[in-house]
């Protein structure tokens, strides 16, 4: 197969991690690195692709879960205690849908916020929930 292949096959795979993110051709991506380097020495494809295969079951099955709790650690956490706390609406985006959509400043950054209610740039609104990435608003009552 050879080096080229095995280069070829790095850049695909790590193309694919980066269009379908799930830690796992990241980890073929760097078996097939592995083999780009050792190609040189060994000449016989199906040797190649049997060391190609193993790397990437042991990569896949022994650091993969650990490199994905690392990154789950890491991700913003959403908590109750964040429901409640104040945010001001920094840009409307769309009125017209039934959910209404803003931008709004959360932690030092930008958020998509969406209610049911309609609110103008600089209101303070507060958070009642959060909904895959998106922060649900509602109006503060007085």
């Amino acid at each position: 197969m050879g080096a080229l292949f095995w280069t070829m096959a790095t850049a695909i795979f790590s193309i694919l991690e980066i269009v379908i993110p799930g830690l796992v051709t990241i980890w073929l991506a760097l078996a097939a690195l592995m083999l780009t380097a050792i190609s040189f020495f060994i000449k016989n494809p199906n040797i190649e692709f049997v060391i190609f295969t193993v790397l990437s079951i042991v990569f896949v099955i022994f650091t993969r879960p650990v490199l994905k709790k690392y990154l789950e650690d890491k991700k913003t956490n959403f908590s109750s205690k964040m429901v409640g706390q104040e945010l001001k609406v920094e840009k409307v985006v769309d009125l017209e849908s039934p959910k209404k959509v803003y931008e709004v400043k959360f932690k030092g950054v930008i958020w998509k916020g969406v209610s049911s209610e309609i609110f103008r740039e600089g209101e303070i609104v507060k958070i009642e929930d959060f909904e895959g990435n998106k922060i649900i608003l509602e109006k503060i009552k007085k």
